[in-house]
C-alpha cells in the first residue's frame, strides 16, 4: 500500500491580519476616547449651571428667612451675591459658602436680561449703578430674569437660568 504522506496544515493568523485587528481596534478607541473628553466639559458645564440656579434659590429662601433683600451683581466675567443692609443702606457681599463662586478650569461669560417694568426709565438714576442686576425680595419673589452662561473656552450652546418672578429659578438649554 501506498501512503501518501499527511500534510500537516496549521491554521492561525498572520502578522498582518493581527497587525490590521490592532490598528482598526486603536483607531476606534481614539474616536470613542476624544467622544468622551467633549461629553466630560459638556457635563461639568452643564453641572455649574444647575448649581448657579442653586445658589439662586438658596439666595431666595436666605432673604426669606432673615427678612432682609438679597441681590446678584451679574459682571460679563462674575457673579456675586449680596445681602440688603437696611442700617447702613448698602449691598454687602456674601462670600461664604454657597454664594462663593466655585474656581472651574474654564471661564465663562455671564450676560442678564432683566424683564422691564412699567415707568422703570423714569425711575434710573445714577445711583442705579449699585443695585443689584437681580434683587429676590424677602417676600419670596425676584425679579423676573435670564442669565446666560457661556464658556470662553470652546463653542456650545449656552445655559440659560431664568426665572418669572415668582417660579423657582431653572436652568436649561439656550433653544431648548
Amino acid at each position: 500500500m501506498n501512503r501518501q504522506p499527511q500534510v500537516s496544515r496549521q491554521r492561525g493568523f498572520t502578522l498582518i491580519e493581527v497587525l490590521v485587528v490592532v490598528v482598526i481596534i486603536a483607531i476606534l478607541m481614539s474616536v470613542i476616547v476624544a467622544g468622551f473628553v467633549g461629553a466630560d466639559k459638556e457635563q461639568s458645564f452643564r453641572g455649574f449651571a444647575e448649581r448657579m440656579a442653586l445658589r439662586v434659590e438658596m439666595a431666595r429662601d436666605r432673604a426669606i428667612q432673615t427678612n432682609h433683600e438679597w441681590g446678584v451683581f451679574v459682571e460679563p466675567e462674575s457673579i456675586r451675591f449680596a445681602e440688603f443692609d437696611p442700617v447702613t443702606g448698602e449691598w454687602l457681599d456674601r462670600a461664604e459658602r454657597p454664594f462663593r463662586i466655585e474656581q472651574t478650569d474654564d471661564d465663562f461669560r455671564y450676560n442678564v436680561k432683566v424683564e422691564a417694568y412699567p415707568g422703570q426709565d423714569a425711575l434710573a438714576t445714577s445711583e442705579d449703578e449699585d443695585l443689584p442686576d437681580i434683587v429676590l425680595f424677602s417676600s419670596g419673589e425676584v425679579t423676573p430674569f435670564t442669565l446666560s452662561i457661556e464658556p470662553y473656552a470652546w463653542e456650545t450652546t449656552a445655559w440659560l437660568i431664568s426665572s418669572d418672578g415668582f417660579t423657582r429659578a431653572s436652568a436649561e438649554r439656550e433653544g431648548a
